[in-house]
């Protein structure tokens, strides 16, 4: 019942990171000083960290095996230990202090207190490429994406992939599948760890839990029509996980409970069948406004990604500019974090875009003007916006049918924001200043109207009244 302008994007530091943005995540660090989060970004092929303010590349020295001492050569230059170059592209995952870039080609480790990278070598076993994505699950490190195959490492030894080890040992490396006892196993979508408690997984179009570990805790379907059409299309909120399918957006308890469709009489219809292939689909959760994000980014640009009001149970289209429409989202100290297309990280909030101010639309109807064989007249328009509301620029769109005016409505805002003429689906334009407005007269006759509510100030629609009368047969 409330429409007004977005919130922004503001710069969460003043320098890029770089050219090309792989992947983005948040680390909780421990020092001596207590522990401090800091973002990590895969970026044109290094890994950068932003604390404070500061960008920078951590960088390995050689240090003595207690770990007190830097090593020097005989001029006293700090020596660099030897790393392993680190892919243009992956998907980042945290644990033991590490962070893990997860490639088709190998698992790269950065050792978040040392700077030191290198590739993780199989102590045991192989370590399994091929794979796109994964987690880590009660300090195990989960492959997927390759095949139907999911590969655990060894607990607490991510180079540990024997999985012909001692059956008796609970730890050992172990291969899985998502399938019932006689069946063959989906290739998996996407994972989801909770705590040391629980893994949702998905496929494409099924949806798994298991509780405990692996090795020997319960693998369980939840459903076998409903999955993850992508490794990032999730987020959790508040216990409860939010992800995209091809149905479109559905929650399920991070125990695996509950599984139910998000706002299936108004869904948008963009949301059903989004293909993969073309588009990279990201979710984040936004605590301090309850607002689950849906980024939907394509390479062609003029994406529209979309936010859900959990109070409201209202969808929202949102549309960024290109450069700032993120190739890669994460939750960093309770704040969404995206990564543009221009190499900066940016913070959802502020009242523009890195001073631009924030184009906003909102559609009011349609409404019905007349009775079923009679036109109406639109006689009078009294609108109230929010006190130190900005101006807002109302018109009437109309149409001989509900489906008519919404999408000569639709079309209208379209040409609008391409810079094209608007002016034939526009019968009569005003504008609203803050608080309550004076009666306006239009005049317009038809049998349904939207009204289109446009500004680029900072705004909030309290209410408005209509006041029509009947004007004869419609012909």
């Amino acid at each position: 019942m409330r429409g007004g302008s977005r919130v922004g994007l503001t710069k969460f530091v003043s320098n890029d990171l770089g050219s090309s943005v792989g992947d983005i995540v948040s680390l909780n660090l421990s020092s001596s000083t207590g522990a401090t989060e800091v973002l990590f970004a895969l970026v044109d092929s290094s890994i950068k960290t932003v604390t404070g303010g500061i960008v920078s590349t951590p960088v390995g020295y050689l240090g003595a095996d207690s770990g007190s001492d830097i090593l020097t050569d005989v001029s006293g230059n700090q020596i660099l230990s030897s790393s392993a170059s680190t892919p243009s592209s992956g998907f980042l995952v945290t644990g033991q202090q590490s962070v893990l870039a997860i490639s088709s080609s190998s698992v790269t480790k950065l050792d978040a207190k040392t700077g030191k990278v290198d590739s993780i070598i199989a102590s045991k076993g192989t370590v399994p490429t091929g794979c796109t994505f994964g987690a880590v699950y009660r300090d195990r490190l989960i492959l997927a994406g390759s095949d139907n195959t999911i590969y655990s490492s060894k607990m607490g030894d991510y180079s540990n992939w024997d999985y012909g080890g001692n059956v008796s040992d609970a730890s050992r490396a172990i291969l899985w599948q998502l399938a019932l006892a006689s069946d063959v196993g989906f290739k998996p979508t996407a994972m989801i760890p909770n705590k040391d408690s629980s893994l949702i997984i998905a496929s494409r179009n099924t949806l798994w839990v298991l509780r405990g570990d692996p090795s020997g805790g319960q693998l369980q379907r939840i459903s076998d029509n409903i999955g993850i059409v992508s490794s990032k299309a999730w987020c959790v909120a508040d216990g409860t996980i939010f992800f995209l399918s091809d149905c479109g957006v559905y929650k399920v308890g991070v125990d695996g409970s509950g599984l139910a469709m998000v706002s299936e009489s108004a869904l948008p219809v963009e949301l059903k069948d989004v293909n993969t292939s073309t588009t990279k689909v990201m979710m984040e959760y936004e605590k301090d406004r309850k607002i689950i994000h849906v980024y939907l980014k394509t390479s062609g640009g003029n994406d529209t990604h979309w936010n859900y009001e959990l109070q409201t149970e209202a969808w929202w289209a949102v549309r960024l500019q290109n450069n700032h429409s993120p190739v890669a989202v994460c939750k960093h100290k309770g704040e969404v974090i995206l990564a543009g297309g221009d190499g900066y990280v940016r913070k959802v909030g502020g009242i523009n875009d890195d001073g631009t101010a924030i184009q906003s639309h909102v559609l009011i109807g349609a409404m019905r003007l007349g009775a079923v064989d009679k036109a109406g007249i639109v006689n009078m328009l009294h609108g109230v916006l929010g006190t130190g509301s900005g101006t807002v620029t109302w018109r009437l769109v109309v149409g001989e049918s509900a489906e008519q005016a919404s999408d000569n409505a639709k079309l209208a805002i379209e040409a609008y924001q391409a810079g094209g003429d608007y002016s034939g689906y526009v019968k009569h334009t005003d504008s609203w200043t803050a608080g309550r407005s004076l009666a306006q007269y239009p005049r317009v006759r038809s049998l349904w109207c939207c009204i289109w509510l446009q500004s680029t100030d900072r705004w909030a629609f309290e209410g408005a009244t209509m006041q029509l009368k009947l004007s004869g047969r419609y012909r």
